[in-house]
């Protein structure tokens, strides 16, 4: 049964069918709240929050099968708004914690390539936390959840042009970084 067939169940008065929605999202949803709020909790309400909201207005989701990026949208505004009232409070998890937002990079096939390939995520993973939030935030939407420019612009409310620039920014600001910790040109282009 896919998504649109699971709604209309729902909004026919079958609530228990939005189980089978749940169960199949839940842990992405709680992967994008993570990506933002850091914190497990907070990500696990935030996942709650957005099952919920998105139960009580399925009536208006106009196109039923895109329910996935519409839940998602709701988790990540939730999230957004959250960081945003929560800034100063945000337990930053440890490096050895299970948030790996740059987890697909690593893929080499010889030893050589996967430490230059892990050494490269880690960095890149350290230098997109250390970014002003306006610029972090704009890079996790993008490169880690995969929303559009435009889908960014209307999620932060500001004009497309600002999101390219600061993702453009972002990058400049993170492949300067890289190529200071001796990671050339060369090398980012071979861990493509």
């Amino acid at each position: 049964m896919d998504d649109k067939q699971v709604i209309e169940r729902v909004l026919s008065g079958d609530s228990s069918a939005f189980e089978v929605l749940i169960l199949k999202y839940q842990s992405q949803i709680y992967y994008s709240a993570l990506n933002i709020v850091k914190n497990n909790e907070y990500a696990e309400d935030i996942c709650q929050d957005a099952f919920l909201k998105a139960y009580e207005k399925l009536d208006t989701l106009q196109d039923r099968e895109h329910f996935f990026s519409w839940l998602k949208r709701i988790a990540v505004n939730m999230a957004l708004n959250h960081y945003e009232r929560h800034k100063r409070i945000v337990d930053v998890e440890s490096e050895d914690d299970d948030i790996n937002y740059f987890e697909n990079i690593t893929s080499g096939e010889c030893p050589e390539e996967y430490i230059i390939k892990d050494e490269l995520r880690r960095y890149v993973k350290f230098f997109v936390e250390s970014l002003p939030d306006r610029l972090k935030t704009v890079v996790i939407l993008r490169e880690v959840e995969d929303f559009s420019y435009e889908e960014i612009s209307e999620m932060l409310n500001i004009p497309l042009g600002t999101v390219r620039s600061r993702l453009f920014n972002a990058r400049q600001i993170i492949k300067e970084r890289l190529i200071k910790q001796g990671l050339t040109d060369e090398i980012l282009l071979e861990a493509k």
